[in-house]
């Protein structure tokens, strides 16, 4: 089949939205990425194995919502351009935001639309403009029933999209990873690592000051609108290291003793996501500290791979140091997450399900 997806990133590229193109691609199926550059920085056009990339440029501020919103339109405009040029089966959007060019496209053409919900669109956008999540909510409403297929992360989405009004299939695809290897060496030095965007509600800048108070060592990757702030915080504790490709930070988190994933409670999405990086430390036998109540916090327990925390400092830097001073302990969770991860989540159980979603397609 002939897929083209869309996704409002400049896919260099998006984890997810490439496992699931190249397991496409891998089973014999015509894959098209259709991405925005916002920066301009990227190829026009590429193909990355085998998976045929094509990208508008617009550009866009990241991290102004406003900017964001300007430029849309614009996006939607050059992507619709492309897309009744273009010769496909299926169309697959990715997220809330590429949503109405799956319905447009729908319509237009007569073929079958995929919407894949990566995260809970409207609690995202929430703290920026409390008016816009309730439109996006209510316009999912409005949408949920149309895609041929719906695509979520976790069951607790598919709680909300019945919820919501949707009645024809859902199908589940995880976060998760390929088996991947494990440092044997980890660090001298009791050390924490984060990956991933740096901004407000990721406790971040608290775990820096954790890490002078229990001077441990502490590494972060990343970009957002944190940079500055932690780039001028780090001290002898705390290492920065920028934004570093995902083999690289797959490799620093393999030597790292703990990771975290401390999201503030108070948006919704946060609760519901079960994100690549939990999955990620499961693999690698790398402890994982996540936020209690949520659905990465109920993983940990069940599989006893890391330790759950309330989003307030004294809790979290006990935790950390009941880690810190067990080594045993970090091997036994280490080794539970190992487990755990092979017999439910590797990226050949997705896959599987993934294609055979299209295979029903035809």
């Amino acid at each position: 089949m002939k897929i083209v997806m869309i996704v409002s990133n400049p896919f260099k590229p998006d984890p997810r939205v490439y496992k699931e193109a190249k397991s496409l691609v891998k089973h014999g199926h015509k894959v098209t990425v259709i991405a925005w550059d916002r920066e301009g920085e990227y190829p026009k056009e590429e193909s990355i194995d085998g998976i045929r990339v094509l990208r508008i440029k617009v550009k866009s501020k990241y991290g102004n919502f406003f900017d964001f919103l300007l430029k849309l339109p614009f996006f939607y405009l050059k992507s619709l351009k492309l897309l009744l040029k273009e010769d496909f089966d299926v169309i697959h959007t990715h997220d809330f935001d590429t949503a109405i060019l799956g319905l447009l496209i729908r319509r237009l053409k007569d073929i079958r639309w995929i919407y894949d919900v990566h995260d809970l669109y409207e609690s995202l956008v929430e703290k920026e403009n409390s008016r816009a999540a309730k439109v996006i909510s209510k316009l999912e409403r409005i949408i949920i029933d149309l895609p041929d297929y719906v695509i979520v992360v976790n069951d607790a989405f598919i709680r909300l999209m019945r919820e919501r009004g949707r009645t024809k299939p859902i199908l589940v695809i995880m976060n998760t990873i390929e088996p991947i290897k494990v440092e044997k060496q980890k660090s001298k030095r009791f050390t924490l690592f984060y990956a991933g965007v740096l901004s407000s509600g990721r406790f971040i800048l608290e775990m820096i000051d954790i890490a002078k108070e229990l001077r441990i060592r502490l590494k972060i990757a990343g970009s957002g609108k944190l940079e500055h702030e932690v780039k001028k915080r780090c001290h002898d504790s705390c290492l920065f290291l920028g934004y570093i490709p995902h083999r690289k930070a797959l490799e620093e988190l393999s030597k790292s003793h703990a990771t975290f994933a401390i999201y503030t409670p108070k948006i919704l999405n946060n609760l519901l996501a079960a994100p690549n990086k939990l999955f990620e430390a499961m693999c690698l036998k790398v402890p994982i500290i996540a936020v209690k109540g949520s659905v990465m916090s109920k993983i940990v327990e069940r599989h006893r791979c890391g330790v759950t925390v309330e989003y307030e400092k004294k809790d979290v830097k006990e935790k950390v140091r009941h880690i810190m001073e067990n080594p045993k302990l970090i091997k036994k969770m280490g080794h539970n997450g190992r487990k755990g991860f092979l017999k439910e989540y590797t990226w050949r159980n997705m896959e599987e399900k993934l294609v055979k979603l299209y295979e029903g397609l035809k």
